[in-house]
C-alpha cells in the first residue's frame, strides 16, 4: 500500500480491533503467589498506549480488544469504561473479546462484532504481531505491527511502527491518526 493510500485509510477507519500480548502488552508474563496463596499472573504494559488509546476514544472510534488471554485485560477494559467520559457517552466503550480459544476462531469472533457495530473488515485498523493475528490482518482495511511483531506479520502489515508492543506502538499509531485527521491532541480530553 502506497504512503497516499495509508494516510487516506488512517483518515477514515471507524474501528480499531488489537491483540492484546504483543501489542497492548509487552508479552512478558511474571507469575507468583499471594499471601493468602493465589496465583497470579502480571503483565506489563505502557502508560503512554493508554493515553493513546484514549485519544482514539475521543474521535469517536470503536475499539476491540481481540485475544485468547482472559485477565488481566478483562479488568483493564473495566477500567476504561468506567472513565467519566464513558459514563457521559462522550466516548464509546471499549469491547473485549477474550479466551477466543473457547469460542471458535478469532476471525469468527471479530465479525459478529463487526456485525453489531455495523462495521466492515475494510473499515477497520488491526494492530496484531504473530501469526494468530495473520487471518485478521489479511482481512482488516488498514495493517500495523509493534516493532516486535514477528516476520510473518511485518510481510503483511501495511505498517511496521517504531515502538514495541507494551512500550508505545498504540500510542505511535494514534499519533499517526491525529496527524493524518489533522487533530491537535492538546485539543483532546486526558482521559
Amino acid at each position: 500500500m502506497k504512503i497516499e493510500e495509508i494516510t487516506n485509510k488512517l483518515r477514515e477507519f471507524k474501528g480499531l480491533i488489537l491483540d492484546g500480548d504483543g501489542v497492548w502488552f509487552t508479552g512478558e508474563e511474571y507469575r507468583g503467589t499471594l499471601p493468602d496463596g493465589t496465583s497470579v499472573i502480571m503483565k506489563s504494559r505502557h502508560h503512554h498506549d493508554g493515553q493513546g488509546l484514549s485519544f482514539l476514544r475521543a474521535l469517536g472510534l470503536k475499539i476491540l480488544f481481540a485475544t485468547s488471554e482472559g485477565e488481566p485485560l478483562t479488568s483493564i477494559v473495566a477500567k476504561l469504561n468506567l472513565l467519566p467520559s464513558v459514563k457521559s457517552g462522550a466516548w464509546p466503550i471499549v469491547m473485549a473479546l477474550t479466551d477466543l480459544q473457547k469460542k471458535g476462531t478469532k476471525v469468527e469472533s471479530i465479525e459478529g462484532w463487526l456485525t453489531e457495530n455495523g462495521l466492515t473488515w475494510d473499515e477497520c485498523a488491526y494492530i496484531g504481531d504473530d501469526r494468530t493475528d495473520f487471518e485478521c490482518m489479511q482481512k482488516a482495511g488498514l495493517t500495523v505491527t509493534p516493532a516486535n511483531g514477528q516476520r510473518l506479520i511485518k510481510k503483511i502489515a501495511h505498517v511496521t511502527l517504531t515502538k514495541q508492543g507494551g512500550a508505545g506502538a498504540v500510542r505511535e499509531f494514534a499519533e499517526m491518526v491525529l496527524d493524518a485527521r489533522g487533530v491537535d491532541e492538546a485539543t483532546l480530553p486526558a482521559a
